[in-house]
């Protein structure tokens, strides 16, 4: 399932969602509301070998860069129901055991 950048026209909140033509708009992680729009991208090159795997830790990279766990359990839950790959499911793994010990060390 391609992965695309929306736009919220309520909320102005930008950010990336997978989803596929014939699906309802993603609704907005941010307000929750549907009045997105999908934003003009580059096209994507193949050579040969899959990359959305390596796609999808780069781009759960930036949110862990950028201080947005939940965001990326999120993405990565995602993207796990569609790219049937190990690396991906051992990744949202890592990612909600270090959320977990994470919520453990605040009590």
């Amino acid at each position: 399932m391609p992965l695309y950048d929306f736009h919220c026209r309520n909320c102005d909140h930008e950010f990336e969602a997978l989803w596929q033509r014939g699906q309802r708009a993603p609704a907005c992680p941010e307000c929750g509301r549907r009045r997105t729009r999908r934003l003009p991208s580059a096209p994507a090159l193949r050579l040969g070998t899959d990359s959305a795997p390596a796609r999808i830790a780069r781009r759960a990279r930036d949110y862990l860069v950028d201080g947005k766990v939940s965001q990326a359990a999120r993405f990565l839950d995602r993207a796990a129901e569609h790219v049937k790959d190990d690396r991906v499911k051992r990744i949202r793994d890592r990612v909600h055991r270090a959320r977990q010990r994470k919520g453990s060390k605040k009590k």
